[in-house]
């Protein structure tokens, strides 16, 4: 009689030990790894935010080569003083407006081009240059009256008794002076509570609206064309701008008062 010897069946699954212990294994890497890719995607975002400012002071800075060193309007209001209202924006007479002129010279669509009802969700898209990809928009803002814009021009550039902006050569310290700053919108956190809650979104600001969108930090561009990334106390005081007026310039001239003016 010949005796016929059995393989032993090879294991084909885990047991529940082993499968517990990839389960606790793989929760112990995610807990470490989401951190890192979360700082990972923030940090993304803060050097597209500081690109895309970059950007548009460049598009500034070619606007006035082409209009005798004059800088393009933050408003087409008397004062600067307007609210931010989608008929605004498309108005016959805020084409020389920043947000409407620049686009031109960065091959983007001027916001004007977003005011009918039918395409305004588009100008909210985060993709957008004209945003920083951080902000947070209010709930239904493609549906309201308003534009909110992120990203905005020194309300401090414009000449007080008319519409019209400064040349650049009046600028005392290009390299201290805002350009464009990180806007604070109504759903977002105040980098000082005594800043202001009026006109939140609209597309001129200085430091009353500056906001922190970048792990404690917001981004700034200044007239000689570079950016910057601070800290709220670097920027405001008080809910304004800081005085004297050294690293931070809001004003052509760093001894005027930028508190004392729209």
């Amino acid at each position: 009689m010949i005796a016929h010897s059995l393989s032993k069946p090879a294991r084909s699954a885990f047991t529940l030990i082993e499968l517990l212990i990839v389960v606790a294994v793989s929760g112990i890497l995610a807990s470490l790894l989401l951190p890192a890719i979360t700082r990972a995607r923030a940090k993304g975002r803060q050097i597209s935010c500081l690109n895309r400012m970059r950007q548009w002071t460049l598009g500034m800075t070619l606007y006035a080569a082409e209009r005798e060193d004059r800088l393009p309007r933050e408003s087409f209001i008397t004062g600067g003083t307007t609210l931010n209202l989608w008929a605004q924006v498309r108005h016959p007479l805020a084409g020389d407006v920043w947000y409407n002129a620049l686009p031109r010279y960065l091959g983007q669509a001027e916001s004007s081009e977003f005011a009918p009802t039918a395409v305004r969700e588009d100008f909210y898209d985060r993709e957008r240059l004209i945003h920083c990809p951080s902000a947070a928009f209010p709930a239904g803002a493609a549906r309201d009256s308003i534009a909110y814009f992120s990203i905005d021009m020194n309300s401090k550039l414009i000449r007080p008794d008319s519409p019209s902006t400064v040349h650049m050569a009046t600028i005392l310290r290009p390299s201290a002076t805002v350009a464009f700053l990180e806007n604070r919108l109504p759903n977002e956190q105040k980098v000082h509570p005594a800043q202001i809650d009026t006109d939140l979104g609209q597309p001129s600001a200085y430091a009353t609206r500056f906001v922190l969108r970048h792990q404690g930090r917001g981004t700034l561009s200044f007239i000689d064309g570079h950016v910057e990334s601070r800290e709220g106390t670097d920027v405001v005081s008080e809910g304004y701008a800081i005085l004297p007026q050294t690293s931070i310039v809001w004003t052509t001239d760093p001894n005027t008062d930028p508190n004392l003016t729209y």
